[in-house]
C-alpha cells in the first residue's frame, strides 16, 4: 500500500505520520524543535525522521503544513513565528533528500483541507475552519478553492474588529476577535478573574495551573464566576461566527484549536448569541490531527 506522509511544523515541536488511503494516520511522530535551535537543525532533524518513514513505508509524496507565512509556489517558510525560519526552502532541502513530491502549505489551510477530506465538512463546497489556540487562525474555501490571496496570507480569521475600542492587537488593529477568543485570551480573564475571587471553585481549580480548560471544569462544579466568563467568551466568539456567516456563507464552520476539545460545551456557549443560524457550527473530529491529514493530501485534489 502507498502512504503519504504528513509534517506539521508548529512552534514548539513538529509532528509526522503517514496517511493511508483511507485518511488514517498509521503511525505518528512527534519531536521538539528546541527551544535555541537553529532552521539547520531544524530541518536536519525532520529529514532524518521523515527517513525513519521512508524505510518503513511506500511514501508517494510528502506534505508539510507550517505555521506562519507560507509561499506554496516558491515551496518556502518566509516567517514562521516561533521559529527560526527565513525564506526557509522546506521543499527543495526534503525533495533532494528523498526524491519524491514534496507540497507546502499554511497549517490553517491544511487544518480545513484535513476536516473536508476526513472530517465534518466532508463534501463542502463552501466552508471555514475557525483554529482557538495561542492566537485565532483559519482558513476558507469557497467554491471548492482554498481562498490563499495576492500574498498567501488569506484566512486570518483572527484578525478583524469587533470592538474599535477594544485593546490593540499584535497585528496593530484594536478589538480583534483573536483578543476576546483565544486561549490565552480566555486565560486572561481567568487569572484576573482570580485575582479578584481568590474564594471561588475557579480559584482553588487554578491552583493546578491555569489552561483553556480551568473555566470549564469550574463551570460544571457549579461556579459562578467561571460560568460569567464563559458567558462573555461564548458571546464573543458568537459574534465571529455570525460576522464570518454574513461575509462568507459557508455550509459548515468548524471550531479547532485546544479549546475545541469541549466540544459541545463550547458550541452550548455560542448558542444563545447567535442572530443567524445559516451555517452549522461544529467542533473538530479529527481530534488534533486536521492539520497533519490536510499537510498530507497537499498536492492532491483535496487541496486545489
Amino acid at each position: 500500500m502507498k502512504y503519504r506522509l504528513g509534517v506539521d511544523i508548529g512552534g514548539t515541536s513538529v509532528k509526522i505520520a503517514a496517511l493511508d488511503s483511507d485518511f488514517k494516520l498509521t503511525e505518528k511522530l512527534r519531536f521538539p524543535t528546541g527551544e535555541n535551535a537553529t532552521s539547520e537543525e531544524i530541518m536536519n532533524n525532520l529529514i532524518e525522521h521523515c527517513r525513519e518513514f521512508i524505510e518503513k513505508y511506500e511514501i508517494e509524496a510528502i506534505g508539510v503544513g507550517s505555521a506562519g507565512g507560507i509561499d506554496p509556489k516558491k515551496g518556502l517558510v518566509v516567517t514562521a513565528g516561533n521559529l527560526p525560519f527565513r525564506n526557509e526552502p522546506v521543499v527543495q532541502k526534503l525533495h533532494d533528500a528523498f526524491g519524491i513530491p514534496v507540497f507546502i502549505d499554511n497549517d490553517g489551510n491544511c487544518a480545513l483541507i484535513g476536516e473536508r477530506a476526513a472530517g465534518e465538512c466532508k463534501g463542502c463546497v463552501d466552508t471555514l475552519i475557525i483554529t482557538l489556540g495561542t492566537g485565532v487562525g483559519g482558513a476558507v474555501i469557497m467554491d471548492n478553492r482554498i481562498m490563499r490571496g495576492r500574498n498567501n496570507r488569506a484566512g486570518e480569521l483572527g484578525h478583524f474588529t469587533i470592538d474599535r475600542n477594544g485593546p490593540e492587537c499584535e497585528c496593530g488593529l484594536h478589538g480583534c476577535l483573536e483578543r476576546y477568543v483565544s486561549a490565552t485570551a480566555l486565560i486572561e480573564a481567568v487569572e484576573k478573574a482570580v485575582e479578584e475571587n481568590p474564594d471561588s471553585i475557579l480559584a482553588k481549580l487554578a491552583l493546578n495551573g491555569i489552561d483553556g480548560k480551568t473555566a470549564f471544569d469550574a463551570k460544571e462544579q457549579g461556579c459562578e464566576i467561571a460560568s460569567k466568563i464563559l458567558d462573555e467568551y461564548g458571546h464573543a466568539l458568537a459574534i465571529g461566527v455570525d460576522s464570518l456567516t454574513h461575509i462568507f456563507q459557508p455550509e459548515t464552520i468548524v471550531i479547532a484549536g485546544g479549546i475545541a476539545n469541549q466540544g459541545q460545551a463550547l458550541i452550548d456557549l455560542i448558542a444563545p448569541h447567535r442572530v443567524t443560524s445559516r451555517s452549522r457550527v461544529v467542533t473538530t473530529s479529527l481530534h488534533g490531527d486536521g492539520g497533519i491529514i490536510g499537510a498530507a493530501l497537499l498536492g492532491t485534489e483535496y487541496s486545489v
